[in-house]
């Protein structure tokens, strides 16, 4: 969120981000992102993050989150 912050970048969905949520939804896949993630991505779109650092750091997140459960 700092880094973001920092460079000026926010999430905004694209036409591509609704669609794949609608399929998924259609598809019964309870599947989400969140705040976290949405900005992982911006970040990445916006040249800040490579893609492969992305990847690396939404896992990185997700298997944070499934230590809190």
């Amino acid at each position: 969120m700092a880094l973001a912050k920092r460079v000026g970048v926010s999430y905004v969905p694209t036409f591509s981000d609704r669609w794949v949520a609608s399929v998924t939804k259609l598809a019964g896949d309870d599947i989400a992102s969140d705040s976290t993630d949405d900005l992982l991505v911006a970040l990445a779109r916006a040249g800040k993050l490579s893609p492969v650092d992305m990847t690396k750091m939404v896992i990185a997140h997700h298997r944070a989150l499934k230590a809190h459960v």
